[in-house]
């Protein structure tokens, strides 16, 4: 089934998705633009100031300092604001290739302001021997500069996480130039039955295709399919990178899926896809994220066969008790007992589970104890439960949680969303 989850994709990555579950991923993240975040420094921020980052460096001594590379701490001393972003896709891409089969690949869309740095991080994590090509979108538009040559293209680079990997060029291949067919047609002619070691078979399906693709053009500013989010990219880009490095059935991931263009792609091409997006743009209690509600209004289909899975905290915090409930089960894969009488869920290992969308205190957590021992579905004798507040627990709880883990030698974990949410340091 296919799956749209609304957070980090680095907590998404690491609480959602196996290892080596997935056949192949495309990731056009926000590029480094070196405009200001407004506010404090935060993980989840592509756009980040030079002080907010000096101070986010200047802070960490513990596990970003040491599982950083050497060259990035040094790149912290001189320019914080994008050693800061190089970690960021740094931890995040070291996910990709955790969940990656060993069959995978992997293709990073970036552009000139980051492109060297994030191939010094990629050959780092996959290996400079599973780089396979460094591929030039070259595109029309842009403007003409007076002082330099015009950009006008962005970079994707292609690795893969082992030297077996999935590769079909058929799909990519385009018709030989005219020319070139008649000079092989007319060699052919002379040869006239001889040996000539010189000519390389023509392929009926055409040519082999290279690293510069020059046939795709990006979306222009009046076009229907344009949906609003600047990043967008034509879908006939991803159809071809889905169709040379995956087959049907296959499990795509965009972790940066922004408008939906690669569930799109990979959905029209039978694929199964995984799209996160951490966008958290305003919106009306109850309703979509801005980047999922996109996907809805260009693709119905889509959003019908998806599921979606919320890692926001402010959309958690606007959920229901019913919700909620509901959504502490599915992030714990535990399921609901019926009758549940006092228990909300029971987790796979069978730890009971208690749901609040309310602040915990202290005879919550008693009847909790109680109702987990007297449960028939909860393994008996009780070794841990597990209780979840909306809002949190007061001092009263958390003297129960000492009271029964000291004489009952029972565990017991009071967890609020956020604390649900963290991200894992690095290990």
């Amino acid at each position: 089934m296919s799956t749209f989850y609304h957070g980090d994709c680095l907590l998404v990555m690491q609480h959602d998705i196996p290892a080596e579950s997935v056949d192949l991923i495309y990731l056009d993240p926000p590029f480094f633009t070196g405009k200001v975040q407004k506010g404090s420094w935060q993980p989840g921020a592509m756009e980040i100031s030079f002080d907010d980052s000096r101070r986010f460096w200047s802070e960490q001594q513990g596990d970003m300092q040491q599982n950083s590379p050497q060259w990035m701490r040094h790149l912290a001393l001189e320019r914080p604001d994008f050693a800061s972003y190089t970690f960021y896709m740094d931890r995040r891409l070291r996910e990709c290739r955790r969940v990656l089969k060993q069959t995978g690949s992997i293709y990073l869309h970036c552009d000139w302001r980051a492109s060297h740095y994030l191939k010094m991080v990629m050959d780092e994590i996959f290996g400079h021997k599973q780089f396979q090509n460094e591929i030039i979108w070259y595109y029309r538009g842009a403007g003409v500069p007076k002082t330099r040559f015009a950009r006008r293209h962005d970079t994707i680079y292609f690795y893969s996480k082992s030297s077996n990997f999935r590769f079909d060029p058929d799909p990519a291949r385009m018709p030989y130039a005219a020319a070139t067919t008649e000079r092989f047609s007319h060699h052919i002619g002379n040869v006239r039955g001889g040996r000539d070691y010189g000519v390389q078979t023509l392929n009926p399906k055409g040519k082999h295709p290279d690293d510069v693709w020059n046939d795709i053009q990006p979306i222009a500013p009046s076009a229907k399919a344009r949906t609003g989010f600047p990043t967008q990219k034509p879908i006939e880009l991803l159809e071809r990178i889905i169709r040379t490095s995956s087959v049907e059935g296959d499990v795509v991931l965009d972790p940066f899926c922004g408008c939906g263009t690669t569930a799109i792609a990979a959905s029209g091409l039978a694929r199964e896809w995984i799209g996160i997006d951490i966008d958290s743009s305003p919106r009306e209690k109850g309703k979509f994220p801005t980047a999922f509600d996109v996907i809805r209004n260009r693709s119905h289909s889509l959003f019908e066969e998806a599921t979606y899975i919320s890692r926001d905290l402010g959309e958690i915090a606007e959920m229901d008790g019913y919700g909620f409930e509901g959504w502490v089960n599915e992030f714990y894969r535990a399921t609901k007992p019926s009758p549940d009488k006092g228990i909300d869920g029971i987790m796979q290992d069978g730890t009971p589970i208690q749901v609040k969308t309310y602040e915990i205190k202290y005879p919550v957590l008693s009847q909790f104890i109680t109702d987990a021992r007297y449960h028939p579905n909860v393994p008996q004798p009780v070794k841990r439960i597990k209780a979840v507040s909306q809002t949190g627990f007061d001092d009263g709880a958390r003297r129960r949680k000492f009271e029964i883990e000291t004489a009952e030698g029972i565990e017991v974990e009071l967890v609020t969303p956020a604390e649900m949410l963290t991200i894992a340091a690095p290990s």
